[in-house]
């Protein structure tokens, strides 16, 4: 209704404004020629004084037929009518003005003609003709003038108002109509449950300010359901996992303060210490999930050497007893340094604890992507599991089972999420050297622009 008051404000101070203008334009062009039809009598009535002279000049010669809307007067050098029409008979002379011969005097003066007030444009000629001075008046009334202008308003204003009455109607359909889907959008997102993010806003048609408005809740309620999903999933994970760590400790102190004699100080104070780093380990990772779940997460984005990461990783696990193989060809991406390192670290810590004697670390380029390949020697991942091995908590058959907790745990879900994150993806793929036979993991990364 605002838009449509000011729309219709608007438009009528244009009408006005408008129709100010034509009006005034009529009246000057109206008044003109009022102006030079006077003045064309005028200089007729002087040539016939001039070819006949005066004595020829009678009341006739000047009568305007009964129009009251013109008259001619006639006058002497001293200034006394020798010529008038009949409807001002009588009279004296109509003006004042006294212009020289050649000369015209042009102005507008109220008279009173058959018993009417008007007002009067007035074209006095001078004229010398047979060696004597004259004076032609020639008056036309305006009156038609002003009523042409009046008339001409009153039509204006009339023809306006069904215009504006239009107008208004057109704003108040088209506003209505271009915030109808605003209003559905309101609508929507107020029945969106607090608890369960997975209504949209309905996209309209045109590719509009709407459309982008209603885009841009679309991608917030993506966001506010990945946040609410990471939450989601990190609180099952969390209650899922620290209930065994927690549960180990509890039985320890309740079996030690129940029957003392069963445990010693010693053997509590290993159990509380394994299980407590068994729950910081695990909080960790629960974090990094749940970050790298939650994609309104945004950390810092910078060019890094997979390669040297890679090859720091390596050193890391070399000792006496476990021989490490690094081949790290320059690959450059663009992500995370710390989350490619844990990622790194999870796949070489993972193939440490399954390998017997040797671990292969590699990198390498192809078609543009960065690959990180991680081997061992170790019993391998089962064809029907490389696709379970990336998820959380999921538990393998005895040969393939963590050396601590029993569990494959999170740390390929770790390396999966942040593969994902950086626009690539984490797979197990088959063994290709036969001095590596056991598991192959392999990360691949889109390479940093400008980097070959």
């Amino acid at each position: 209704m605002r838009a449509t008051a000011v729309a219709v404000v608007v438009l009528a101070l244009a009408l006005v404004v408008a129709e100010a203008g034509v009006v005034v334009l009529l009246n000057w062009s109206l008044d003109k020629t009022t102006t030079d039809s006077a003045r064309g009598t005028a200089r007729q009535i002087a040539t016939q004084l001039v070819r006949q002279g005066p004595s020829n000049l009678s009341d006739n010669d000047v009568a305007s037929t009964g129009d009251t809307a013109a008259v001619i007067q006639v006058l002497d050098g001293a200034g006394f009518p020798i010529a008038s029409d009949p409807v001002i008979a009588g009279r004296d002379a109509l003006t004042t003005a006294r212009p020289a011969p050649g000369r015209e005097i042009v102005e507008t003066v109220p008279l009173s003609v058959s018993g009417n007030e008007q007002s009067f444009r007035l074209v006095s000629v001078g004229v010398r003709a047979r060696g004597a001075s004259f004076i032609v008046i020639s008056a036309r009334s305006l009156d038609p003038v002003s009523a042409a202008s009046i008339r001409l308003t009153l039509l204006l204003a009339l023809a306006s108002l069904p215009l504006l009455v239009i107008a208004a109607l057109a704003v108040h359909r088209a506003v209505g109509s271009t915030l109808r889907p605003v209003e559905r959008m309101r609508r929507t997102v107020a029945e969106i449950p607090a608890r369960e993010v997975t209504l949209r806003v309905p996209l309209p048609p045109g590719k509009d300010e709407v459309y982008r408005l209603a885009a841009t809740l679309n991608g917030m309620l993506d966001r506010l359901a990945s946040a609410q999903e990471a939450q989601r999933r990190f609180v099952s994970d969390a209650s899922h996992e620290l209930r065994s760590p927690l549960s180990t400790i509890t039985t320890a102190l309740e079996v030690t303060a129940h029957h003392p004699e069963t445990m010693s100080r010693d053997e509590l104070v290993d159990i509380v210490s394994q299980e407590v780093a068994r729950l910081r380990e695990l909080v960790d990772d629960l974090l990094v999930l749940a970050r790298t779940d939650d994609t309104t997460d945004t950390p810092t984005w910078k060019e890094v050497d997979l390669d040297d990461l890679a090859r720091a990783e390596g050193e890391r696990i070399r000792t006496a007893d476990l021989d490490v193989e690094i081949r790290a060809l320059p690959a450059k991406v663009r992500g995370n340094p710390e989350q490619l390192r844990r990622a790194i670290r999870n796949l070489v810590d993972n193939a440490r604890d399954y390998a017997r004697s040797r671990i292969r670390v590699a990198t390498s380029t192809v078609e543009g992507m960065a690959v990180l390949e991680v081997a061992d020697d170790g019993p391998g991942v089962p064809v029907a599991e490389r696709l379970r091995v990336f998820e959380r908590f999921v538990r393998l058959d005895d040969s393939r089972e963590r050396r601590v907790g029993g569990a494959v745990g999170l740390g390929l879900s770790i390396v999966a999420g942040i593969a994902l994150r950086h626009g690539g993806q984490a797979s197990c793929v088959d063994a290709e050297d036969p001095q590596y036979p056991g598991a192959r993991f392999r990360l691949e990364l889109p390479i940093a622009d400008g980097a070959e």
